[in-house]
């Protein structure tokens, strides 16, 4: 990927994206898009607070349409390792999705040494529920968000797991 190939590959990424959250959830995903910037950082906190920090931060940022989003995307290219493209969160009307970057100057300084000319990698990621069966099985895209459903389906697998391990 080259630098004029950028805004293409994000394009293409979008769609690529689009198609894949259409056949993995049960909710419609609107082609009309709006866009986050988030960055991603270090933290010595589990999964589960660093999920729930990012959503607290990316509820307060107001989405964009992917124009107004890519002059920033395309200045910090060339500090960008890692770019992945997630849908945040449906409605009817529009689908938000998250770019989330991990900049080169958070590398060890040796491996950046080796990596600073390339170019970033692009990826497209659906967060699936942890209580999901099957990677068959269809769900609701936006159950990161619907916190006290979570929290109670997680106790429930937990409990199940519990009576299970005691037969």
């Amino acid at each position: 990927m080259t630098p004029p190939d950028f805004e293409s590959n994000i394009t293409s990424s979008i769609d690529s994206l689009l198609k894949l959250t259409r056949s993995l959830t049960r909710n419609k995903i609107s082609t009309n898009c709006r866009f986050i910037l988030s960055e991603i950082k270090e933290s010595p906190d589990n999964f589960h607070v660093q999920r729930l920090k990012k959503i607290k931060e990316n509820d307060k940022k107001t989405p964009v349409a992917l124009s107004d989003i890519m002059p920033e995307l395309r200045n910090l290219c060339p500090n960008i390792y890692d770019l992945d493209l997630k849908v945040y969160r449906v409605t009817r009307k529009s689908t938000i999705i998250e770019f989330s970057y991990y900049p080169k100057s958070s590398l060890d300084a040796r491996y950046r040494a080796m990596i600073v000319e390339n170019l970033p990698m692009i990826h497209c990621k659906v967060a699936t529920p942890p209580w999901q069966k099957s990677k068959n099985q269809i769900f609701n895209i936006n159950w990161e968000h619907q916190i006290f459903l979570a929290r109670l389906r997680l106790f429930w697998l937990k409990m199940m797991h519990v009576s299970d391990s005691r037969i």
